[in-house]
Protein backbone atom coordinates (compact mmCIF):
# COMPACT_ATOMS: atom_id res chain seq x y z
CA UNK A 1 0.00 0.00 0.00
CA UNK A 2 1.12 3.36 -1.10
CA UNK A 3 2.33 6.26 1.73
CA UNK A 4 -0.72 8.55 0.35
CA UNK A 5 -3.38 5.55 0.43
CA UNK A 6 -2.30 4.75 3.78
CA UNK A 7 -2.69 7.98 5.50
CA UNK A 8 -5.79 8.53 3.85
CA UNK A 9 -7.14 4.89 5.55
CA UNK A 10 -5.94 6.07 8.51
CA UNK A 11 -7.59 9.29 8.23
CA UNK A 12 -11.37 7.65 7.03
CA UNK A 13 -10.47 5.32 10.45
CA UNK A 14 -9.92 8.52 12.58
CA UNK A 15 -12.69 10.61 11.07
CA UNK A 16 -14.85 7.30 11.50
CA UNK A 17 -13.67 6.82 15.11
CA UNK A 18 -13.98 11.02 16.13
CA UNK A 19 -17.65 10.56 14.73
CA UNK A 20 -19.19 7.37 16.38
CA UNK A 21 -17.65 8.66 19.94
CA UNK A 22 -19.06 12.02 19.42
CA UNK A 23 -22.32 10.52 18.48
CA UNK A 24 -22.16 8.20 21.87
CA UNK A 25 -21.51 11.28 23.96
CA UNK A 26 -24.14 12.74 22.61
CA UNK A 27 -26.17 10.37 23.31
CA UNK A 28 -25.05 10.45 26.75
CA UNK A 29 -25.63 13.58 27.56
CA UNK A 30 -29.11 13.96 25.74
CA UNK A 31 -29.89 10.83 27.48
CA UNK A 32 -31.05 9.13 24.60
CA UNK A 33 -29.83 6.14 22.28
CA UNK A 34 -27.17 6.49 20.04
CA UNK A 35 -29.86 5.38 16.90
CA UNK A 36 -31.87 8.54 18.45
CA UNK A 37 -29.80 10.63 18.16
CA UNK A 38 -27.84 9.64 14.65
CA UNK A 39 -31.52 10.18 13.61
CA UNK A 40 -31.86 13.47 15.27
CA UNK A 41 -28.59 14.59 13.60
CA UNK A 42 -28.18 12.65 10.44
CA UNK A 43 -31.85 13.35 9.16
CA UNK A 44 -33.00 16.69 10.90
CA UNK A 45 -30.13 18.76 11.76
CA UNK A 46 -27.23 18.03 8.62
CA UNK A 47 -29.79 18.62 6.11
CA UNK A 48 -31.69 21.68 7.90
CA UNK A 49 -27.98 22.88 8.18
CA UNK A 50 -26.93 22.73 4.55
CA UNK A 51 -30.79 24.10 3.74
CA UNK A 52 -30.31 27.13 5.57
CA UNK A 53 -26.79 27.49 4.09
CA UNK A 54 -27.93 27.27 0.94
CA UNK A 55 -30.72 29.93 1.98
CA UNK A 56 -27.78 32.39 3.02
CA UNK A 57 -26.04 32.21 0.22
CA UNK A 58 -29.50 32.73 -1.90
CA UNK A 59 -29.73 36.06 0.00
CA UNK A 60 -26.26 36.90 -0.31
CA UNK A 61 -26.64 36.43 -3.98
CA UNK A 62 -29.85 38.60 -4.09
CA UNK A 63 -28.09 41.32 -1.92
CA UNK A 64 -25.20 41.19 -4.47
CA UNK A 65 -27.27 41.78 -7.51
CA UNK A 66 -28.90 44.49 -6.29
CA UNK A 67 -25.80 46.47 -5.29
CA UNK A 68 -24.13 45.61 -8.44
CA UNK A 69 -27.47 47.60 -10.53
CA UNK A 70 -26.94 51.00 -8.24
Amino acid sequence: MSTLAHLLAQFVHVAFWYCCDFMINLANLTHTSYNEANTWVLLLFVPGLLAGLIGLRVAQWFRLRQRRRR
